[in-house]
């Protein structure tokens, strides 16, 4: 069925749309591609009139006679005219009756206006000024070609201009399988169970995790992992809580590991301003869970649970406050129930989301070096105590770093003391170790077949033997046993031994990390 339109140029504006989307910021750039593929390939104008009953109306009038066609003055917008009368009584050509058209329009017709209604165009123009254009437009690859081509053309015609500086341009969230949701199929994710079970900001943290410009398969074990997050930020609030009563002074006294997190996390906070600024929420993301979890966290919380002074307290403040600061994006709920608990009382702000982004407190190379030493060998020692199911706060006779780079902890001689529960600390370039047969043990799948009945007399003889004087043996190839009056010479192959390192007299065990071998003696 063929029925008349109402049409608006844009084949012959195809030149300014490009001009001006050169102007704009395209996240991701490569998006940028699309709107200029569609505009080129353009070969009829815009079809601006629908025949449906719920729209905004085509102000036009018509003429009976002629069809000429009566446009309502810009002060009549917006207005209905089956309803409303025509700027004029009749035809100004013909003097025929005018009659309201019915039509109204496409929908991208009111969209594309978005920009312009949102900065108060023709309502107040001081406030326009300020807010025209837009910063930016948040909006999905597939509508590129009607809502920003659109904006485009509608702020070029009316205000010879670019509707906002940046476009974002996001995917869509697909079904598990990456598949298309849809009801028909049966595989929409119904977003109420997930909400109730995780709550709103795992949700959102699996929303921060997906790249701008593509589409993203749902995946309910990012949304379990923003969960832990959450309770992980919840957790390190209450054990910061311990040590902030006050906000605390800036502090000379930082220790390496104090200045170490300090570092790192001046670092975080300029890599994630900066992703947050090109609309990277995922890299964004990414850096701040990976800095709260492993180098706060996992290494620095752990590494001053037994400090109390003001360093410690400085440190924690500041790194903690910031981190859900960076964090209040992604996960807005734990950390503003946070902020109120340990922070508000102190800090001065009603709410965390009215606070000031962090800012970069200082950057030091030597000491994030020394640092990452530090972290490195007390991770390891306490996999170490927890792998021979030694409590972490079991004391330790003595801890030795031996190498060429165990310099790196001369200045963290306490941080490790106090989070080993060592009671002696020593770095040393290297370390004069001798290796000491503790045990021998007979091989009895070898010794049994080979020896047959005096295979017990000869494990019994080994057994009541010096293991110093059996090992000497062993090491001269055989030992010599007497059984029944008989000497019998077992080679070495029969038994394995059992060997422990001493240093100076006393057995010690062995961590390797990195270049820095760690001898501990229990």
């Amino acid at each position: 069925l063929q029925v008349p339109q109402w049409f608006l140029k844009t084949t012959s504006l195809k030149e300014q749309v490009l001009k001006r989307a050169d102007e704009i910021k395209w996240y991701p750039e490569f998006m940028k591609i699309r709107l200029q593929d569609w505009t080129n390939s353009l070969a009829w104008d815009w079809v601006l009139s629908r025949q449906r009953i719920f729209a905004t109306p085509v102000p036009v009038w018509e003429c009976e006679k002629c069809g000429h066609a009566v446009c309502a003055t810009e002060e009549m917008c917006y207005c209905d005219p089956t309803e409303d009368k025509p700027p004029v009584e009749k035809c100004p050509e013909c003097g025929g009756e005018l009659i309201g058209c019915t039509d109204v329009f496409d929908t991208w017709m009111d969209s594309s206006g978005s920009a312009l209604y949102n900065t108060f165009w023709e309502r107040d123009p001081e406030l326009f000024k300020k807010m025209f254009p837009m910063s930016m437009r948040p909006q999905s690859h597939d509508i590129i070609r009607t809502w920003a081509f659109y904006s485009i053309l509608r702020s070029e015609q009316l205000e010879q201009s670019k509707p906002w500086d940046d476009v974002m341009i996001h995917g869509f969230i697909m079904a598990p399988d990456g598949t298309p949701m849809h009801s028909s199929i049966g595989n929409v994710i119904d977003p109420i169970p997930i909400l109730e079970n995780y709550g709103a900001d795992a949700l959102r943290y699996y929303a921060a995790t997906c790249s701008l410009g593509i589409d993203h398969a749902f995946r309910e074990k990012d949304v379990i992992r923003g969960k832990k997050l959450s309770i992980k930020v919840f957790n390190i609030g209450q054990f910061v809580s311990r040590f902030i009563k006050d906000v605390p002074k800036t502090c000379d006294s930082l220790r390496t590991a104090d200045k170490w997190i300090i570092s790192k996390f001046s670092k975080v906070v300029k890599a994630v301003t900066e992703y947050l600024d090109v609309y990277q929420f995922d890299k964004a993301m990414k850096e701040v869970e990976g800095f709260i979890w492993h180098e706060f966290a996992d290494n620095y919380v752990e590494m001053v649970k037994a400090r109390s002074d003001d360093a410690v307290r400085y440190t924690l403040y500041n790194v903690f406050l910031g981190c859900i600061k960076m964090l209040a994006i992604f996960q807005p709920h734990i950390t503003e129930d946070v902020y109120q608990e340990h922070f508000k009382a102190i800090d001065g702000n009603k709410s965390i989301h009215l606070t000031a982004w962090p800012e970069p407190i200082f950057i030091d190379e030597d000491a994030e070096v020394e640092g990452d030493a530090l972290s490195k060998v007390l991770a390891e020692i306490r996999a170490w105590k927890s792998e021979r199911k030694i409590p972490l706060n079991a004391e330790l006779s003595m801890i030795e770093f031996v190498g060429a780079e165990a310099k790196l902890l001369e200045t963290s001689k306490a941080d490790i003391s106090e989070t080993t529960k060592a009671k002696e600390v020593i770095i040393a370039p290297e370390a004069d170790l001798t290796e000491e047969v503790v045990a021998i043990k007979p091989l009895h799948k070898v010794l049994g077949p080979a020896f047959k009945a005096e295979a017990k007399a000869i494990v019994a003889a080994v057994a009541a033997m010096d293991v110093a004087d059996a090992a000497k043996m062993l090491q001269a190839g055989a030992i010599e046993v007497e059984i029944d009056g008989n000497k019998i010479s077992v080679g070495a192959e029969y038994f394995e031994t059992e060997k422990r390192l001493m240093l100076d007299g006393k057995a010690v065990e062995t961590i390797q990390v990195g270049n820095i071998l760690v001898l501990v003696e229990l």
